[in-house]
């Protein structure tokens, strides 16, 4: 029944997340050298990665899916969906803006504790990203915040999270939005939470319209790399940007036109979707 599945699932994943815990601070404690250790933080995120985020909807597809990896979206990538790698551009300046506001949100004064909590959280979560990725090689900063975040997070929240509330609401739309809400709700960043937000939104639709997890992981890995890449670059003296604000602009019409340019390639992907739908002879996993 749904219900069980639901419950498998949801014991896995928080053994997954206890495991993952457990295994990191076992390895580091192994190896030496704090907490703090550059070395120890990608070994803790490699962990959460792969025991926490990864195994967890993998073992779950594994026992309840008659199809495991075909119910995940591993199937072809459409050639239209790799236009979800433009809108990861394109809709750079709209996504700043929306950061911009979200991070001058403030509390009512009964509240300031609670905002002075949530800001100190995002700016020891910010540090720590910082300074693995200017401490890190690039291969590795590739490997952690790139490769292994986008595949471990697209199969859990959009592989089998999206997948079960879209079958749960009987409703694509409203399936992919709470989807998008918990996926940034659990980055547990409230002053990056509206981005993070539209990510999701993005990543959802693309997976949706496309029908293959590597749609989305693609989109995923390229958001994520091209930070990684500009903290390289920044670091090796190459450009000169102030990664946490890039994109930000004052013209309110470069802004609008980002979000209509992004909206407009996802209307084009829907059109690309629809005529795949309408073939009588292909059938479609969602």
């Amino acid at each position: 029944t749904t219900a069980s599945k639901l419950l498998i699932f949801l014991l896995l994943f928080v053994f997954g997340l206890i495991f993952s815990g457990i295994l990191g601070l076992f390895l580091t404690n192994i190896r030496g050298g704090g907490i703090t250790d550059i070395t120890n933080l990608q070994i803790t995120q490699i962990c959460s990665q792969l025991v926490g985020f990864l195994l967890p909807p993998l073992l779950y597809v594994l026992l309840v899916k008659e199809e495991p990896f075909n119910y995940l979206g591993f199937n072809k990538l459409p050639k239209w969906s790799l236009l979800g790698i433009l809108a990861m551009f394109t809709v750079i300046p709209f996504v700043a803006a929306v950061s911009e506001w979200n991070d001058g949100i403030t509390f009512p004064e009964s509240m300031k504790e609670i905002e002075t909590t949530l800001r100190n959280l995002k700016e020891l979560n910010d540090s720590t990203s910082e300074r693995m990725m200017n401490e890190s090689n690039l291969f590795v900063a590739i490997l952690i915040f790139g490769l292994l975040a986008a595949v471990s997070e697209e199969i859990l929240f959009r592989g089998v999270i999206q997948q079960a509330l879209v079958k749960l609401f009987k409703n694509a739309h409203v399936g992919i939005i709470v989807t998008a809400l918990v996926f940034s709700a659990f980055h547990g960043d409230f002053y990056g939470f509206f981005p993070r937000f539209i990510l999701g939104l993005m990543l959802g639709y693309m997976f949706w319209m496309s029908g293959s997890i590597w749609a989305s992981i693609i989109m995923h890995f390229t958001n994520n790399t091209t930070i990684v890449m500009l903290y390289f670059l920044n670091k090796k003296e190459i450009i000169s940007v102030d990664v946490e604000n890039f994109g930000n602009t004052d013209s309110v019409f470069v802004i609008v036109l980002s979000l209509v340019v992004t909206i407009a390639i996802f209307i084009i992907c829907n059109r690309f979707k629809n005529r795949r739908d309408a073939r009588p002879c292909v059938s479609t996993r969602i």
